[in-house]
């Protein structure tokens, strides 16, 4: 099914605070009556250049972790976000609770990430943010 990328946008903040709040990446503590995954829209607006509301920058504590700060130095679009939740996603998918290292730090940079059973390749992960 085709979306817009407004309904997209909603989407994802809906499912990024249903991550956030409940660990839940399925959506099934959203009731918005669409089937996506939280990985399903990340997938879908990990190219999307518009801004991400700054409202969410305390949510980034529990995803980033230590490098929490790291993340706060400039604002982040949607794409950013989605690339950032695809990796933190395909960490737990693999049975990594938090990956290891400055893992933030590489994923905006586009560097190669610190190994952490991950097979994600840091080119595709490399966004419109730099630090």
């Amino acid at each position: 099914m085709k979306y817009q990328t407004l309904d997209l946008r909603r989407f994802f903040r809906n499912r990024f605070e249903a991550f956030v709040d409940y660990d839940d990446a399925s959506g099934s503590h959203v009731n918005d009556g669409v089937p996506l995954t939280l990985g399903d829209v990340c997938k879908l607006l990990e190219d999307d250049i518009e801004p991400f509301p700054r409202n969410y920058d305390q949510d980034f504590r529990k995803v980033c972790g230590h490098e929490y700060l790291i993340w706060l130095r400039e604002s982040r679009t949607y794409g950013d976000v989605a690339r950032l939740l695809a990796y933190r996603l395909n960490a737990l998918e693999k049975g990594v609770p938090r990956p290891n290292g400055r893992w933030v730090s590489a994923l905006l940079r586009g560097e190669k990430i610190p190994p952490s059973d991950m097979n994600m390749p840091a080119g595709r992960l490399s966004g419109t943010a730099t630090i």
